[in-house]
């Protein structure tokens, strides 16, 4: 006697972009509904601190704020929508995107921040899917060790930790940010 597996069923970005709400936040990684956890009240901080840093760093360059996200889907493929914690696009690349979808294409910077129910080997699967869709600057903030882990289309990896400095590079040219201040 054999035995059929049953398959989860696999999504579209299509389908993903019209689920019903049902109070729940998913992202789309390869087909698959990924549902996120709600943040807890240190991921929200450091949520907020990150989005205000950018934000205030881009009024400063006369740059639009908008270009600093959160809570934003990002279409790689045709199954596949992750939502970055936060993100940064280009001014160039928003001209003419219909702000009533997900973007289309990756970020210029994609933001994790760990959470306590993260598994590293999730993460760095995240990481991988964001350099494989050519996403340029990739941070990874882990609260628990104070550290935000750099992540570029080519290694090296490098970690900055609190009493060093987050940098935009060449991504966001002049952005400097004190790691210690995400976790005060």
């Amino acid at each position: 006697m054999t035995t059929q597996l049953h398959k989860p069923k696999t999504y579209t970005v299509e389908e993903f972009m019209n689920l019903p709400d049902d109070g729940k936040r998913y992202e789309l990684i390869e087909g698959e509904l990924i549902e996120m956890p709600g943040s807890n009240l240190n991921h929200g901080i450091i949520t907020s601190r990150l989005i205000r840093a950018l934000g205030n760093f881009l009024e400063s360059q006369n740059q639009s704020p908008d270009l600093a996200l959160t809570n934003m889907a990002f279409v790689l493929a045709p199954k596949t929508a992750p939502v970055p914690d936060a993100a940064f696009v280009t001014a160039e690349r928003m001209v003419g995107i219909d702000r009533s979808k997900p973007f289309n294409g990756p970020p210029d910077l994609a933001i994790e921040i760990m959470s306590p129910t993260d598994k590293w080997s999730e993460v760095i699967k995240k990481v991988r899917l964001y350099q494989r869709y050519q996403v340029t600057l990739i941070w990874v903030v882990d609260p628990f060790d104070m550290t935000v882990f750099v992540y570029r289309l080519n290694p090296p990896l490098r970690s900055l930790l609190a009493d060093e400095e987050l940098s935009g590079e060449d991504v966001l040219p002049g952005f400097t940010l004190p790691v210690q201040a995400l976790f005060e």
